[in-house]
């Protein structure tokens, strides 16, 4: 994958949302734990003692209009040395910057998931074809449920593709928002071919994070999916339902509709 400072815009996004706030080292530590960098990326600076990498991070920082500013979704603070990256407020206010409260609830509950290196042709192999297709048809499906609430903020740009990004170890597939008060949203997406009581998997870090963001999470639960059209249905499952109205099988976690 081509490393630019174009292609880091969602990435960057992503972390920033999940942690609240992050010093640009910090921010390039982040990228390198979640990003499969190539030699040429890794490749050391004439006169530098850092990577081709590091300077495509600071670029973002160097790019960004003086002071404070508002860009690509996410603040950058170009006053602090080091520069900060900060997410925006899920207030009615959303020209401000998050709360320190908001900041250390976030990065308190991240502490717990970390989301894998991206290596795109094991993902390619590893990742099944129908939950892919899935999570696309319920990230299409998502856009336009925003859409149609007429909400005040890019669409596109809010609603990410978390596990295609960043791979599948961050606990759910899509980061959204829950409509126009811009609160985060959290989506697992679990697709099968058949109707609502056909079981479906969850893993112990899915069960764990759908758990500790039960405000903030939901499952989607795409059924009666024709991967050769692309059409299906989806059922929301919230915390709640997935606690009174599924049973887990302790071993796998294979999940029964009662």
């Amino acid at each position: 994958m081509p490393i630019s400072e174009s292609t880091l815009h969602p990435y960057i996004k992503g972390l920033v949302e999940d942690y609240g706030e992050l010093t640009v080292t910090d921010l390039n530590k982040k990228l390198r734990e979640v990003l499969e960098l190539d030699d040429d990326d890794l490749s050391i600076l004439s006169r530098r003692n850092d990577d081709k990498f590091s300077q495509i991070v600071r670029n973002v920082v160097a790019h960004a209009p003086a002071g404070i500013s508002l860009k690509n979704g996410y603040y950058i603070d170009k006053i602090l040395k080091p520069a900060k990256f900060y997410a925006v407020s899920e207030n009615s206010r959303r020209d401000e910057k998050v709360s320190k409260t908001e900041i250390k609830k976030r990065q308190k509950r991240k502490q717990q998931f970390k989301a894998k290196k991206v290596n795109y042709s094991e993902l390619n192999n590893e990742r099944t074809i129908l939950g892919d297709l899935g999570e696309r048809f319920a990230l299409d499906w998502e856009r336009n449920r925003l859409r149609d609430k007429k909400v005040n903020f890019d669409v596109q740009d809010e609603v990410i593709h978390f596990s295609q990004k960043y791979g599948d170890g961050a606990g759910y597939d899509i980061q959204s928002r829950k409509d126009e008060n811009f609160e985060l949203l959290y989506i697992e997406v679990k697709t099968t071919k058949r109707g609502l009581d056909e079981p479906f998997y969850m893993s112990e870090n899915e069960k764990v994070f759908i758990e500790i963001y039960s405000d903030n999470a939901l499952i989607y639960r795409v059924y009666n999916f024709n991967p050769l059209t692309n059409i299906g249905e989806i059922e929301i499952i919230t915390p709640s339902d997935l606690k009174i109205k599924y049973i887990f099988d302790p071993v796998t976690y294979k999940v029964y509709k009662k």
